[in-house]
């Protein structure tokens, strides 16, 4: 679904980023890699392949939009340093003409060290791209000038739908509010928390293969 923000025009994609086309640049908030294996140390039994499907699910973003920029809005990795970071940094170091950004969120907590010597470029919140601020946390809107659009996540959006009885289906979703939209979360293993519908505000919900806006009723 393509919609416009501050007089450019960017895509919501189905993938659960926002792809900017005029800049060639995808956005994409809260992958959470690492996670699984924290877990499975922890003695949780989490699936092994999950780092893979994410990883798959990078490549095709990739693949789909040919992206010259990505931007990460926080928590890229979850965890204290593990096996995943290092798979990973070895599939970034497959795309060197691609410049990968990220902006720290709360799960961001390894060391200078580790991002030194990854391809990553590492920004603080909130991060100027033209007329956007990048940031993970949701800025409040009255530190958000008029002219700017916050692009975030941290909060992983989602609606509940009622389906036939009573089925409940939770979706993620874009939320968009006065000068600020809320990515969903990237990764698969993070869950949904479900928001509060604020007045003039806009959910675009997230389908299997493509984003509709989605009216309360």
């Amino acid at each position: 679904m393509e919609i416009e923000l501050a007089g450019e025009k960017l895509l919501l994609s189905e993938n659960k980023v926002i792809y900017w086309p005029s800049e060639e640049t995808v956005f994409i908030a809260d992958l959470h890699l690492g996670k699984t294996t924290h877990f499975r140390k922890s003695g949780i039994a989490i699936p092994t392949a999950i780092i893979k499907s994410e990883i798959d699910r990078l490549d095709n973003i990739i693949s789909k939009f040919r992206p010259k920029r990505i931007f990460f809005l926080g928590d890229l990795f979850h965890s204290d340093l593990n096996h995943e970071w290092n798979i990973l940094n070895d599939y970034l170091e497959l795309h060197p003409d691609i410049d990968f950004t990220l902006i720290r969120g709360n799960h961001d907590i390894l060391s200078n060290t580790n991002y030194n010597l990854s391809q990553l470029k590492i920004e603080k919140e909130p991060f100027q791209l033209g007329s956007f601020l990048l940031s993970h946390h949701p800025i409040s809107k009255g530190d958000i000038n008029k002219d700017k659009i916050n692009l975030c996540g941290h909060i992983h959006p989602g609606v509940s739908l009622k389906g036939k009885g009573k089925s409940i289906l939770s979706l993620p979703c874009f939320y968009l509010k006065k000068n600020q939209i809320i990515l969903p979360a990237f990764g698969r293993f993070t869950g949904l928390a479900k928001i509060s519908v604020e007045k003039d505000s806009q959910i675009f919900i997230v389908l299997k293969d493509t984003v509709k806006e989605w009216v309360k009723n």
